[in-house]
This record gives C-alpha cells, structure tokens and sequence, in this order.
C-alpha cells in the first residue's frame, strides 16, 4: 500500500480504529522505510467535545514523536446529509494535506466492521453490482485502509491488551445516524439471528464483487470505446443501437461509466439512475432524455449523450472574416482563402461541391466581408446540386446529425445571404463553376485557435 522511502499521512480521529492503526504504523515505520504525518480535522461539530479530541490526538502524535497536520472543517450544520458533508470535508483536508507535505498516501482507519456496514447499506438502497464492492483498500486518489480486514471489535482488543487509550465520539450511539442504525441495530441483530460472522461475509461479498468488476473494468472500456464518438466538451457521446444490442450485464456497466465521466463521480447516482438511462438507449423513438443528480442523459437519432446537468452549448459570437483567414466557430475553425490552383476542368468537374472538407466559392458571388456564424433556427438556403432552397434543419435529419451539435455549425454568410454550411457544401448561387474568375476556397481545419483572427473580429467589437 505504502513504498519504501514514501511519506504517508495517517487520519486519526482519537476514536479506536484511527488510533489502533497509528500505532501499528508507528511502530512498522521504521521497517518499512515509511515516513508518518499525523493528520486530524477538527469538524467543529461536538463543541468542547471535538476540541478535546484534536488535544489528544496531538498529545498522542507527539508522544510518538511524529509531525501533526491539523485542520478544522467550516461550515458545516445539522442541517442536511451531515455525515456526506464531513466526508467531502475529510477528503478535501487530505487532498490539501497531500498537497502540502509530499505525501503519497493517506492511511484510513476503516474497519472490516466499516465494510460491512457500507455493503449493508448500499445493497438497502438498491445498488448495483459495482456497489457492492464496498470500501476498496487502495483508491485513485491516494488513501489506503490497511485495517479492512481487522474487525473494530479486533481492533479495541488490541488497544485493552496493549494499554492504549483512545477517545469515544459519543455521536456514535445517534441511532438516527444510518451508519449508526445499521452498526448499532441491525448488525448485531444479523449476528444473533442469521450469522455471527455476518461482518466476515459480507466482507468476502465485497472482495468477490471487486474480484468480478476489475474484470468489467476492461470490457467496459474496450467496449465503450469501440461505441464512442466526437461530442461537446465534457460529455460522452456513444452509439445507442450498438449500446442496446449489449447484454444489459455489460450495457449497464457502460452507461455507468458514461455517467460517472460525464458528472465527475457517482456520487447520488443509483442503479435505479442508471436503469433510467438504459431504457433511454433501448426506447424505439429516436428523441427523449433523463435527467438525472449532476447529470443528463439526451438521446438524439442513434445518438446517447452524456453530460453534467444543465449544461447546454451556447452559440458563440460571429466573427467577420475581412479578407482571407481564420474563424473559430464552437468547435470548428473555418478556413477561407483565394485560390489560384484550380482548373477550368476541375470547376468543371463539380469540385465546387463538398470534397472532403474542401469547398470552392466564386469570389463575386460571395465576396468579403464574410461572415461565419453557427447555425440558427430558421436557416435555409440551396446546396449546389439541389432543385431547390431547403431547411439546414431538414439536412441534420437527413444526415444524422445530433440535436447537440447544431448550435454549434459553423455557416458562412455574405451580404446576409448563406454561402456555405459545413457539410452540406456550397449554396448554388454562389458555388464556383466555370467561367469563376475569383475563386475562394473554404477549409475546415483541425488546429486550435481563438475567435479573433488576422483577418477578422468579433461582431459588434
């Protein structure tokens, strides 16, 4: 859990568990070549109480002769879910302290008493096989639980036969507190009536469920990958009929790891969420959404996004291109430039028409200024090649284009009038042919760069 030569930061509370682990680590530290930091969050919850914690705890520190990073927690009520606001607080305090003192892990001194009661709890709100996993002994974030598999029955008895003190929190014994309800009800209560090694077996349950989804893990993302395409910044965009032709085994796993990218964690997201959300990619029509804790869910044709909620693109400004340049449109930069390379028999052959992300404008027909803007509700105009003006919003259906993409297409205007829509080419009034004198080219181009150009600036700057 911990190299050698790594500093470690070990969260004491005062309570039993997070002392017994301090002095196990305390007295293996110079084994195994590990630096301690002792860190404490004083939530300010229990008056005197709390301050009377933190005195021990740094008593305690500096009777083993190891640094103290203390902190205490602002803000923080009875009002609300208490007991997740501490622990956003407690991570946030080790993140800090990570941060500040070097360290490569903080040690927790979560129980397998504490597995049980998370197991127990999750499985009562209807989780999914993911959940079941529990407390994992090592995170992506850095915090290790090196007594996972110790009972908090255990860990007292080492504490009596070694003569260690410890604190009591006495707002363990809130029954109204559902961790409280689950350790001090119902466990017990499991224990007598069921199994008096209920503790151990739901902990086999949780290393069985983390056994099975590590393997997920790699479907999930070979999968999800394979699916997956192009979409606004910080969404997930997957294909839906190839989604839904999954076994709702792995189909559910992967709208699970869609929602957790999309709104940053899983955090308030149930099995009943993502349940949601499968039907979504199943239902036959090709429109709808879910809105979801932090996320949204939007199907649109055979396409499934998945964004933080709320979220919508916004068109940017338009930007007017003065001669030949550059503009930046959402998330497409549009390239215009006169060219001189082109035959009479390539305009000839119809290359005025979309070629690859290339069209070719008569420069009298559509000459500067420019105007390059996203597409608006209402928009029409006739490609080269049709009989007639039509609706941009009737080519995206044509085309299986998302309803999320459209705000942000990039268009070129001359004298009001459209001139070019990416994709769907060149309007026919002003497509070059033969007999063009002037002929301008338009590129969509891959690099990155700001609405402001050489040749052109915001409109209305």
């Amino acid at each position: 859990m911990v190299r050698r030569g790594e500093s470690a930061g070990v969260a004491v509370s005062g309570g039993a568990d997070s002392v017994c682990l301090l002095h196990a680590l305390a007295r293996l530290a110079p084994e195994l070549g590990i630096r301690l930091h002792v860190l404490h969050l004083n939530h300010g919850l229990r008056g005197a109480e709390s301050d009377e914690d933190e005195r021990f705890v740094a008593e305690l520190a500096g009777s083993l002769g190891l640094p103290l990073h203390a902190g205490r927690a602002e803000g923080l009520t009875g009002h609300g879910n208490l007991e997740q606001a501490a622990r956003e607080a407690r991570l946030a305090f080790f993140r800090q302290a990570m941060g500040t003192l070097g360290l490569t892990r903080v040690a927790t001194g979560h129980t397998l008493s504490d597995q049980a009661e998370t197991v127990l709890f999750r499985a009562s709100r209807g989780t999914g096989a993911a959940g079941l996993r529990g407390i994992q002994p090592v995170t992506g974030e850095g915090l290790v639980r090196p007594l996972i598999e110790v009972t908090r029955a255990e860990a007292r008895a080492w504490l009596k036969a070694e003569g260690l003190e410890w604190r009591e929190d006495s707002s363990n014994l809130d029954t109204r507190l559902t961790r409280n309800f689950l350790r001090q009800e119902v466990l017990p209560r499991l224990a007598e009536a069921v199994n008096p090694q209920v503790e151990a077996a739901l902990g086999r349950l949780a290393a069985g469920a983390a056994e099975d989804e590590g393997y997920w893990a790699a479907v999930v993302e070979g999968e999800m990958a394979a699916m997956r395409a192009e979409g606004p910044p910080g969404t997930v965009v997957l294909e839906a009929p190839r989604l839904a032709a999954c076994h709702p085994a792995l189909g559910k796993r992967i709208v699970r790891r869609a929602l957790e990218e999309a709104a940053g964690s899983l955090r308030r997201l149930t099995q009943e969420h993502v349940e949601a959300a499968w039907r979504l990619t199943r239902q036959k029509g090709g429109t709808g959404s879910v809105r979801l804790p932090r996320a949204e869910v939007r199907r649109s044709m055979k396409w499934l996004l998945f964004g933080p909620a709320g979220k919508r693109a916004e068109a940017p400004p338009a930007v007017e291109l003065a001669g030949p340049g550059r503009a930046r449109t959402g998330a497409w930069t549009v390239e215009v430039n006169e060219w001189e390379e082109v035959s009479e028999s390539a305009l000839a052959a119809g290359l005025s028409r979309y070629n690859g992300g290339s069209d070719l404008l008569d420069a009298e027909q559509a000459s500067f200024p420019l105007t390059v803007r996203c597409w608006q509700a209402g928009d029409a105009y006739r490609p080269a090649g049709r009989g007639g003006e039509v609706k941009v919003k009737e080519l995206f259906a044509l085309a299986g284009v998302p309803s999320w993409d459209r705000p942000l297409w990039p268009m070129i205007l001359s004298a009001g009038r459209i001139v070019w829509c990416r994709r769907f080419g060149s309007a026919a009034q002003a497509a070059a042919g033969p007999g063009s004198g002037r002929v301008l080219r338009v590129r969509e181009v891959s690099e990155s760069s700001s609405f402001e150009t050489s040749a052109g600036r915001r409109r209305g700057e």
